[in-house]
């Protein structure tokens, strides 16, 4: 079990101050502000806790939750997310369907593009952290009672179209990615029960939405990449931020995806050195990944690649996950971390140059994963 999960602020890390420690009481009396986004949990599943995300006025709330902007240490996103607190409210997931006034009120404010100032009734705090692998986390919890916009949202005509419409959640989540709405928004408008066949809507918790949206438009990518010519040569790939390391290789081949994850010993949720590998062919992946939200946040980057030169190529990506990334953030440092490698100038070479993989591979437990590694050592 992760240390945060048995500390709890104890300070058994050693550190003069806990990186989750939320903010005091007094700050919930500047809450007024949403950038504008959703939480739904999961306990208790059909019935779950969903409100919106609640910042401090601030010159852009914006900030609060646009992972693509943050930069720096993993303690700095850690102090601007603990800054911020998750609304609260049990809710029936099928209410999406026919929303009362406070779901109503939280899908408009969901749907604008630029954040909104509301007015909340709050109930209470829970001075609990939100710590997850998923998701971004989050200081406090605050139990709602009501939830009022205090200003007109703005809503994208498109999106407005699909609320009125009938359309199938899975293909209205690729018109969105189609139309160049980020994946961070469309996963929002899924977990709102905003999307979909209206009698069939239902609120999604924010880890499924999360991993639903990656996994449904990564599917529809495949489709088309599977009609592309292969690439001609070897193209390599890095980046690295927040203690993640990305290795990315496209190597001429039909199209297939493994995705190698090293995680050193002290870094978040590792009490020692682990790997874990999954894989796919250009066939739908229907196995949840052993690998969880990571495999799919890491796979769409690539797709979306392939997509844009209209190629298609075997991929192999690794992950090293390094001491300095002391709490998990959530998978958008997968996602972003791929996608900003994936932008980045390739090297270019008929046969790849493997140093720094075959470095990386010799703290790999080789014997159990030979097996598996045969399109690797086959350069």
């Amino acid at each position: 079990m992760h240390l945060c999960l048995k500390c709890k602020g104890k300070l058994m890390c050693g550190r003069d101050r806990c990186l989750f420690l939320p903010p005091p009481p007094s700050i919930v009396e500047e809450l007024d502000t949403t950038p504008p986004s959703i939480f739904v949990g999961r306990t208790g599943y059909p019935k779950v806790f969903a409100g919106p995300l609640l910042t401090p006025s601030s010159e852009n709330p914006e900030y609060f939750d646009s992972p693509w902007e943050w930069s720096g240490r993993v303690e700095d996103v850690v102090s601007i997310r603990m800054q911020v607190a998750r609304g609260m409210k049990l809710l029936d997931v099928k209410k999406a369907s026919d929303p009362d006034r406070y779901l109503s009120n939280l899908q408009e404010a969901i749907a604008s593009t630029a954040h909104l100032d509301v007015e909340a009734e709050m109930l209470g705090i829970v001075r609990k952290p939100e710590i997850d692998g998923i998701a971004k986390p989050a200081g406090l919890s605050v139990k709602i009672e009501s939830f009022e916009l205090a200003e007109n949202p703005k809503i994208p005509a498109k999106v407005e179209k699909l609320y009125y419409d009938d359309l199938k959640a899975t293909d209205s989540v690729f018109y969105l990615f189609e139309s160049g709405f980020k994946t961070h928004y469309i996963q929002k408008l899924l977990s709102a029960g905003m999307l979909g066949e209206q009698k069939r809507r239902k609120l999604v918790p924010t880890r499924w939405s999360i991993t639903a949206v990656h996994d449904i438009i990564a599917e529809r990518l495949k489709l088309q990449i599977a009609e592309y010519p292969e690439i001609s040569e070897t193209l390599i790939f890095r980046y690295e931020h927040f203690g993640n390391k990305f290795f990315v290789v496209l190597y001429p081949s039909r199209y297939s995806f493994k995705l190698y994850e090293l995680w050193r010993k002290g870094a978040a949720w590792s009490d020692d050195t682990w790997v874990g590998f999954d894989s796919e062919t250009i066939l739908k992946k229907r196995k949840y990944s052993n690998l969880s939200g990571g495999y799919y946040a890491a796979r769409l980057p690539v797709l979306e690649y392939l997509h844009s030169i209209r190629r298609q190529a075997g991929v192999l990506v690794l992950r090293e996950i390094t001491p300095e990334y002391i709490a998990p953030l959530g998978v958008w440092v997968v996602e972003e971390g791929v996608r900003k490698a994936m932008s980045s100038k390739p090297e270019c070479s008929e046969l790849p140059d493997l140093n720094d993989l075959k470095n990386l591979l010799k703290t790999l437990n080789l014997k159990s994963l030979k097996s598996r590694q045969t399109s690797l050592f086959e350069f």
